[in-house]
């Protein structure tokens, strides 16, 4: 078990934060120390990789918004029923919702991606030609990092 600050260091998110998004209902109420209330929050592993992942959409330019949708039905591997046959309406509904966010949030990390690249590839060009520019007039470049 992790208190929020072990999660916090783990994270890098601050603990400030991790409250706010349990406020906001990105994170479930986690567990409470003696099961009190105002008992110290407590962690589990299931915990920190779904903190993880949350972190890791909004990172990656998820909205606020959209991983609140990807979240409001909680887990769904803890539900009794996911491993029965007697799923019910509301979850292929969820997983239909999740997965619709998902690749819509795929198509922006691909967009992402390639303008990413480009800027690479303009960067690396232009680093190319001013190394070329130095040796043209036998200078040393300063940067550690020589060729293309």
């Amino acid at each position: 078990m992790y208190s929020i600050g072990e999660i916090a260091k783990l994270t890098g998110i601050t603990a400030f934060t991790l409250r706010y998004y349990e406020k906001i209902g990105l994170l479930p109420k986690p567990q409470r120390q003696n099961g009190k209330e105002d008992g110290i929050r407590r962690y589990d592993d299931r915990d920190l990789q779904f903190i993880r992942f949350i972190h890791g959409l909004k990172d990656t330019g998820m909205k606020l918004e959209d991983i609140a949708t990807y979240v409001e039905e909680g887990c769904l591997l803890a539900r009794n029923d996911w491993e029965t046959d007697d799923w019910k309406e509301d979850i292929y509904e969820t997983l239909n919702k999740r997965i619709q966010l998902l690749e819509t949030h795929e198509d922006h990390l691909d967009r992402q991606i390639k303008k990413l690249e480009a800027m690479k590839t303009a960067a690396r060009e232009k680093r190319v030609y001013y190394l070329a520019r130095l040796k043209e007039k036998g200078q040393e470049p300063g940067s550690k990092k020589t060729g293309g």
